[in-house]
């Protein structure tokens, strides 16, 4: 799986620009603040359905218009697909070969994994980086839980927007108590199967985990995972143990979420530790420590994704050399030339690693948000 080309209108930076890549490595080149981060993003986007980075519609759309529009050419098994993203300040439109589909129609049809410094920060950063790893897992491992995911996100909206309407006097609490009553069973439902995917997911990726730090950090250094739930470690929890915490703990919190407003029970509250030696690593590890946990992690989830589908996902390393050391960045490049797919790089200094040659590179000069090949 490969792009072919993409053309960009109206997009963050971006004026009017299009290119065409090499399916094997791209580089995007330039100094910082030019677009070679929007670039990779516009091509996520018009594959993934979402942005890798956290921004509302207006923040993609170029200032004093409209509406961007991204469109893409993939080959895929043989075949060629047209992907196009209508993006206005309210809502987004995606097309696969002119028929509307959704983000969840592209994630299960499509494949990408990023690194960013943002990934590689996860572990230090806040519970929502670290269960939008899992999550991307989860699609890697089978392309149904997109749906899932989709599921419980239209659930916890609705179950939002009701215990907001409380807060705001626009209901009274008998009927707000009622209307919890009734979602609550499909919530806590999809919570319970969302959550169990992600365990299902950490435990089937253990083994490459732990494989994949060893390549990196060249020790024998054990890497294990604890999926927090309500406090505890759910890792070795079932099914009927995830759904009767849930719905202790939504009886437990019943009053705190009529006071605040919001939902406090779910996977959307779940965490994710990382051990490095039994220990935890945000207290314990130092910050290349914690990179390299979070590369193994992502090199992992692309040999777990190779198994499971026969095709490797379209990898993004985004300014993230950089971020390594040179032990680490010679490992990577070692392991992304040894797996066959294609790699789009954005940096400000590129030196074409010894294990690629010419003929499969393609540099794309960035320059105020225009494309220069």
């Amino acid at each position: 799986m490969f792009f072919e080309k993409v053309r960009i209108h109206n997009f963050r930076n971006f004026v009017e620009s299009q290119a065409e890549f090499s399916p094997r490595l791209n580089v995007f080149l330039g100094e910082n603040g030019q677009g070679k981060t929007n670039l990779l993003e516009a091509l996520y986007l018009t594959l993934q359905g979402e942005t890798f980075r956290y921004a509302d519609n207006v923040n993609l759309i170029r200032s004093n218009i409209d509406f961007s529009l991204l469109q893409s050419q993939v080959r895929h098994r043989d075949l060629t697909y047209e992907l196009k993203t209508q993006i206005m300040k309210s809502r987004k439109h995606h097309f696969l070969n002119g028929k509307r589909v959704s983000s969840s129609d592209l994630k299960k049809e499509f494949s990408a994994v990023v690194f960013s410094p943002e990934s590689l920060a996860s572990i230090k950063e806040g519970a929502d980086f670290r269960r939008t790893l899992i999550d991307d897992l989860l699609i890697s491992f089978n392309k149904r839980n997109a749906d899932l995911i989709s599921e419980f996100r239209k659930a916890l909206k609705t179950r939002n927007r009701i215990l907001k309407n409380f807060v705001e006097d626009k209901e009274d609490k008998l009927n707000t108590m009622r209307l919890i009553e009734s979602i609550n069973p499909s919530f806590l439902r999809l919570g319970a199967q969302l959550t169990i995917a992600r365990i299902s997911a950490l435990q089937g990726l253990l083994k490459d985990f732990n494989s994949a730090m060893q390549y990196i950090s060249n020790n024998n250094q054990e890497v294990s995972v604890e999926y927090i739930l309500s406090g505890q470690n759910a890792l070795s929890f079932s099914a009927q143990d995830v759904f009767d915490a849930l719905q202790k703990r939504s009886l437990e919190l019943r009053d705190a979420e009529l006071s605040g407003g919001v939902s406090l029970v779910g996977p959307h509250k779940h965490d994710i530790v990382f051990l490095y030696g039994q220990k935890d690593s945000r207290f314990y590890c130092s910050q290349g420590q914690q990179r390299a946990i979070i590369l193994s992690f992502k090199m992992a989830q692309i040999v777990y994704h190779r198994k499971a589908h026969d095709v490797y996902p379209i990898l993004m390393l985004d300014d993230v050399l950089s971020e390594l050391d040179q032990q680490k960045r010679d490992s990577l490049i070692t392991f992304l030339h040894e797996i066959n797919t294609q790699i789009f790089v954005t940096t400000t200094d590129f030196a074409l690693p010894k294990s690629f040659s010419l003929d499969e590179v393609t540099v794309l000069k960035i320059n105020n948000g225009q494309i220069l090949q």
